[in-house]
């Protein structure tokens, strides 16, 4: 709809909120039959589109429909949120704009308002708290998805003068029992609302300060206020992208046609050269100047642009925040390949998915940057350490974030690993010291009382051995007794006690951990430790992920209560000895991986003595039987690395190392056996590489790298043109170097993608043929993105595209060179050069999706310039054509359609 028909909609509209009857005509007998009526409802709800314009318009002059009010009311408000395209947007505000007319806002559009600001209101948290995951994200999926569709039928019935305020709307009857949301919390939260901003409009009225706030200002107060995550950022960018003239008075960069690039780097949107677009570019001209000013006041453009830009600048720290821990991560991720070869899959999983969410938050975040004349923040890391020694050009050293500046793989896998098992927190600094003294006291005082009775009670040198083993035997067992019961006097403190246990299976962290073990210490006593003891022995089964954490514990409240990390040692050294006995019970392996697994674990907390861990590896060699090479590779995978690194271990584990080595080369073992033992060796201690040599640039080549890629923006690129100028063209270097920056858009940053056009519109006018080979170049990169469809170059692909259409932008090329582009785009690779639905292609399968992504990224760059002549005509072929190759695909995704709507 252009700004004119909004314009006569508008007077149209405000001649009937001012009261004046007959602004519709109608005719003199209206036809109220039940069968006409209820069809135009029924295709009211579910059938407007730009066709079926002149057939509502006609209907609501010639049928009754007062009988069926409340019922148009409702197919209404269905209907809009149906809307997919402008056109039937554009329809939608004809119709309803018809029906204000005809009915005045007492009996139509305050009811009307009333269900499209409910449908725009923000789901209450505490229900989202109610669903699960998957449930609360589809919520959010399908809300988005309303949402965008109301979003932009409120703002255009607001600029045609349907919608005035949230001062005139009305809650109808019957609003509880209608649409698909939770009609109840809408309904209810949306009342607050309006009743807020009424009685903020009585306030302002009485004070004669201010007028009603837009309806489509309170809509996005509401959506905006409170949303910290940024959900609803792709409505805020939807929102900017359709009225960024009408409503805040911006040109869209792709709204002011092709430009001419002068000597200096400077832009124009003088007319062209040829014909074929000299009408686009008047009409373009003249959108945007004071004869079509936009539909806003200048006021109501400040108070939108101020909500905006208050929403952008959190968006912006959103996104600092984000990109920091993203690198953080992304360094640990690389450092740990480089290191051991691999990174694990749902740490890089949960990577690549943060990554994916941070590249849609930064694009969408630009777009807003550029719309509201804002910049984006620096997302480059200052403060990031060196990779490399002052020593160390070029070269990468692994591990040195580990444990100082040691060489080779470091004792942990990563910095989070290292923290885990090294920092312990100091439980006097925690709790009161009284609480901690009662397992010393204790064990000193037993200890004493020890001594003292088997000094009495010794038997003399003359006893024989059996008596003193039965001496022994029959006055240990009441201390063994007392030293093992579990008995709490108090049954407040025992079920506190049994409590605290419980938890033990849900310690996820170490936050929890250290918290247990601070918890701990309020209930310590003798048989609370013995019943600790008994619990971390009994690990639940299948539930070995409960190993380190059990570990950290027992490390943690050992320092002050030693009789629990001795007694679980001691424990589990027996049933490691016990294993070792019951060699035959193939049942029992689950409980040897377990036994040594949970060694293993305390040892890298230092609990477990160095001969204990020791003798285990000693007893496993000598007797080199299958279990027992599984025993030695779990070992070795689990603290392997730890006793090698360790300076007081590494003598003793350097030396078994290599006994280990020889036996396997001396002693016949399978294939699976090898490997085990192969594995292990090269887990704890990996072949040495070479370190990885950067790539060495000449002067000229970094300085011409850092101009484009690290100095250029918007305010600098006149600087860094005047810079390109002065290098020696006549070198074939700087060319080379040059041709290889300026090929290669996908290393700009997406933002300034049009200011290298911009670089090589204005090089053309001394450089011709360095500026042709680059576009040739371009074009064969476009090409060969579309014989491999490779998807990590994806990001590339669409930073090629885009510099095509700003090439466009700035007249480096012309339109056949476009359309060829978009035909070869949707064509390559098909038989015949047709896409067929049904046949498969390898090279564009029926699942991919990402050739749609490439033309509407060109057609959003340069496609407002095809709008007149033959340039129109041709679009509007390849726009046929381009539905018909959608067809062809499977169903699209949201976000794709998404895109699709946007660009149609």
């Amino acid at each position: 709809m252009d700004r004119r028909r909004k314009r006569e909609l508008h007077d149209l509209n405000a001649r009937t909120w001012a009261g004046e009857k007959d602004v519709i005509s109608v005719n003199s007998s209206l036809d109220s039959s039940l069968k006409k009526n209820t069809a135009f409802i029924k295709r009211l709800r579910t059938a407007i589109t730009a066709s079926s314009v002149n057939t509502f318009l006609q209907e609501i002059r010639s049928l009754s429909l007062h009988k069926y009010l409340s019922e148009v009311i409702s197919a209404s408000y269905e209907g809009l949120c149906k809307l997919k395209t402008p056109a039937e947007t554009a329809a939608g505000v004809e119709i309803v704009s018809a029906l204000h007319q005809r009915f005045g806002p007492a009996e139509f559009t305050s009811y009307l308002g009333w269900l499209l600001g409910r449908g725009l209101t923000t789901p209450e948290k505490a229900q989202l708290k109610i669903l699960g995951q998957d449930a609360r994200e589809k919520e959010e999926k399908e809300r988005l998805a309303r949402q965008r569709v109301l979003l932009k039928v409120v703002t255009e019935l607001w600029l045609t003068g349907v919608l005035r305020s949230l001062d005139d709307v009305a809650r109808p009857e019957d609003a509880t029992a209608r649409g698909k949301e939770n009609a109840v919390a809408g309904a209810s939260k949306f009342g607050e609302a309006v009743n807020k901003a009424k009685t903020g409009q009585i306030a302002a009225k009485t004070d004669g300060t201010a007028e009603a706030e837009p309806f489509p200002l309170e809509v996005l107060k509401d959506l905006l206020g409170h949303d910290r995550e940024h959900l609803n950022l792709p409505l805020v960018v939807l929102f900017v992208r359709t009225f960024a003239w009408d409503v805040l008075g911006v040109k869209s960069t792709a709204a002011d046609g092709r430009k001419t690039v002068e000597l200096d780097g400077a832009t124009t949107t003088a007319g062209t050269e040829t014909g074929e677009f000299s009408s686009a570019d008047e009409d373009n001209a003249s959108g945007a100047t004071a004869d079509d000013p936009p539909l806003a006041s200048s006021e109501l453009q400040q108070r939108f642009k101020n909500i905006l830009d208050r929403y952008l600048e959190d968006v912006k720290v959103h996104v600092v925040r984000d990109q920091k821990s993203m690198t953080a991560q992304g360094r640990r991720n690389a450092e740990a390949y480089v290191k051991s070869g691999e990174v694990f899959e749902d740490r890089q999983a949960n990577y690549d998915k943060l990554l994916k969410a941070q590249e849609k938050l930064i694009a969408n975040a630009q777009i807003l940057c550029d719309a509201l004349g804002s910049d984006m923040p620096d997302l480059k890391e200052k403060n990031a350490p060196d990779a490399v020694g002052p020593s160390g050009i070029g070269l990468v050293k692994t591990g040195e974030y580990l444990r100082g500046q040691a060489e080779g793989a470091g004792i942990w896998e990563d910095e989070e690993e290292r923290r885990f098992y090294e920092n312990l927190i100091d439980l006097k600094d925690r709790v009161p010291a009284i609480l901690l003294e009662d397992s010393k006291k204790k064990k000193t005082t037993d200890g004493d009382e020890q001594v003292g009775r088997r000094v009495d009670g010794a038997p003399t040198d003359g006893d024989s051995k059996d008596n003193q083993d039965k001496f022994i035997s029959s006055d240990a067992k009441p201390t063994e007794s007392d030293e093992q019961s579990t008995a709490i006097a108090n049954k407040t403190v025992g079920a506190q006690v049994d409590a605290l246990l419980a938890r033990f299976p849900e310690l996820q962290n170490k936050e929890m951990i250290d918290q247990a073990a601070m918890d701990f210490c309020f209930l310590n006593s003798k048989a609370s430790r013995n019943r600790l003891i008994k619990a971390v022995q009994e690990v639940p089964k299948g539930r070995s992920d409960l190993l380190p954490s059990y570990s950290r514990l027992v490390a943690t409240l050992g320092k002050y209560m030693p009789d629990i990390s001795q007694g679980l040692v001691s424990y589990l050294d027996d049933e490691f000895r016990s294993l070792q006995r019951r060699k035959q019970k193939d049942f029992l392996g689950q409980v040897r991986t377990s036994n040594i697994r949970y060694l293993a674990e305390l040892t890298k907390f230092g609990v477990v003595p160095e001969h204990v861990i020791f003798h285990c590896l000693k007893v496993s060699l000598d007797d080199f039987s299958r279990m027992n090479i599984e025993i030695i590779g779990n070992l070795l995978e689990n603290c392997g690395r730890y006793l090698l690194r360790n300076p007081e271990t590494s003598p003793r584990m350097q030396s078994f190392l290599e006994t280990l080595q020889r036996k396997k080369a001396a002693q016949h073992l399978g294939q699976q056996e090898r490997m085990i033992i192969e594995n292990a060796m090269y887990y704890v201690n990996p072949p040495e590489r070479a370190a990885i040599q950067q790539k060495e640039r000449t002067p000229v080549d970094l300085f011409v790298r850092k101009l484009i890629y690290m100095d250029m923006n918007k305010r600098t690129y006149t600087k860094v043109l005047k810079s390109i100028r002065k290098l020696h063209w006549e070198e074939p270097e700087v060319v080379s170097i040059l041709e290889k920056i300026f090929s290669k858009p996908g290393k700009v940053k997406y933002s300034n993608i049009h200011l290298l056009a911009i670089l090589a519109g204005a090089l053309y006018r001394y450089h011709q043929d360095f500026v042709i080979l680059i576009i040739d170049n371009l074009l064969e990169t476009i090409t060969l993105g579309l014989e491999q469809n490779d998807f990590k170059f994806n990001q590339r692909r669409i930073a090629e595209v885009k510099y095509l259409g700003e090439l466009y932008n700035y007249k480096m090329v012309d339109s056949p060179v476009i359309f060829d582009t978009l035909y070869r785009i949707v064509t390559f690779g098909h038989p015949n050069g047709t896409p067929t639905p049904g046949r498969l292609n390898s090279l564009d399968p029926p699942d991919d999706f990402f050739r749609i992504r490439l033309v509407c990224n060109v057609l959003d760059t340069c496609g407002v310039c095809f709008d007149r002549g033959a340039a129109k005509k041709k679009l509007d072929f390849f726009l046929t054509f381009f539905q018909y190759y959608i067809h062809t695909k499977e169903p699209v995704p949201m976000d794709i359609d998404f895109i699709i709507q946007d660009t149609f």
